[in-house]
């Protein structure tokens, strides 16, 4: 990379690009947010952690989000036989917001791209056509896509940045390997009217009998999304729509907290989509949001990684060295490999193990000494500040290590 950078094309124009350039903009630099709009509606209700709010007061919008938002209070994770674990944000969040909220992800998309556009970024409602320039890492905006730009640009952009998502436009271009999860799941979600819910507001997480679910509460519906094992679906229907439903009516779970609910809208499947990009940065390029990766739904730290990567990637522009830039990546990288670990620990049972083994021994007087500073530092995980916290996680890599006594963790793990 090379500074001073002051022309930025950002491709895309979902939650992490809007952040990038609301950072870009207010900082003086010439930033455009290159998409089409989408054809089909982005389905997922977003559940925000309460690190996310404090992004959100950055960005000036967290009135706005309100509005139309779902009071989060905390979430409860169902693990079926071996009951629930309710976590209440007020209980372990500071020195964060002790709340969040659940929200609409297409309301949500609306008021980032509305701040971007009061901070000055211009927002060009086009498919951006991007070319590798031939025998080197770099990429360019087309002639076609240039002229769409109007008098934003003298010329090519100092830096393209791609926040398509799944679409990965740059990565495509540029043969940059990623690096796959270990699970082959996919992931199923559309609206319901109703659902049953233990505490109103709370995310519930459910064990299913294979795979989970997510129940997130909006302010007029639900969204209900099914992460499963692939081979799962193979006898359950030809379509996204009959294979939800199908799950909807079988699964013993989901058939207890659905029962007598609408589905309101189509639903939407992603297959096998823990992905991480090898390399974040190039020549005259970035990646950030889910085209750097996308690690898992559970946690909500999509959305997470995402907008805390824009304001990295945000400052690194800023500084324009190539210094700045590598730790963008480094960090980046990092924080995607800490949720991956994260994520494995709810996957293989030891997360709630722990968690259970922890509440069965509170009867002994050093455990019952402890427990509230193992539980706010396990507690941080849903707050979202874990994965930036080494204290946290190396509690957190301790318990997962000696913390199971004589249980089992396969009897808790996902199937």
């Amino acid at each position: 990379m090379k500074g001073p950078i002051e022309t930025v094309a950002i491709l895309g124009a979902g939650p992490a690009a809007c952040t990038l350039a609301i950072h870009l903009a207010r900082g003086g630099i010439r930033v455009a947010l290159l998409h089409r709009r989408r054809s089909v509606p982005l389905l997922v209700g977003e559940s925000l952690v309460p690190a996310i709010i404090v992004i959100l007061r950055r960005l000036g919008v967290e009135d706005e989000v309100r509005s139309y938002g779902k009071y989060k209070p905390g979430a409860i994770f169902d693990m079926n036989e071996f009951g629930g674990f309710p976590f209440t944000f007020r209980d372990f969040s500071a020195p964060l917001p002790d709340y969040a909220y659940n929200v609409p992800r297409i309301q949500f998309e609306a008021t980032l791209v509305g701040a971007a556009q009061r901070a000055g970024a211009r927002v060009i409602e086009t498919e951006a056509k991007v070319e590798r320039v031939a025998g080197m890492d770099r990429v360019q905006l087309s002639a076609e896509t240039l002229a769409a730009c109007g008098d934003i640009f003298s010329g090519q952009p100092d830096l393209i940045v791609d926040a398509t998502g799944r679409a990965r436009v740059v990565p495509r271009l540029l043969d940059i390997p990623s690096r796959a999860g270990g699970r082959t799941d996919t992931a199923l979600f559309a609206h319901l009217d109703k659902t049953e819910f233990y505490k109103d507001g709370y995310v519930h997480s459910s064990r299913l009998d294979h795979g989970w679910s997510w129940r997130i509460p909006l302010q007029d519906r639900m969204s209900l999304g099914i992460v499963i094992p692939s081979e799962h679906l193979t006898d359950r229907g030809t379509t996204p729509e009959e294979r939800y439903d199908n799950l909807l009516k079988h699964d013993s779970v989901l058939r207890a907290v659905t029962a007598g609910a609408k589905r309101l809208t189509p639903v939407m499947e992603y297959a096998n989509y823990q992905l991480v990009s090898t390399r974040l940065i190039g020549d005259g390029w970035a990646l950030v949001g889910d085209t750097a990766g996308f690690v898992d739904p559970v946690f909500s730290s999509g959305l997470l990684i995402g907008l805390t990567s824009a304001e990295e990637l945000a400052e690194a522009i800023r500084t324009g060295t190539i210094a700045a830039f590598q730790e963008y990546e480094r960090s980046v990288i990092h924080h995607l490999k800490t949720w991956h670990e994260i994520v494995s620990y709810f996957y293989d049972g030891r997360m709630f193990t722990a968690f259970r083994v922890g509440e069965m021994m509170r009867k002994n007087f050093l455990i019952r000494l402890g427990y509230p500073h193992i539980n706010k530092h396990m507690g941080r995980i849903f707050s979202g500040a874990a994965a930036k916290a080494p204290y946290s996680m190396g509690m957190m890599r301790f318990l997962m290590k000696y913390g199971m006594k004589n249980e089992d963790p396969k009897d808790m793990a996902i199937r």
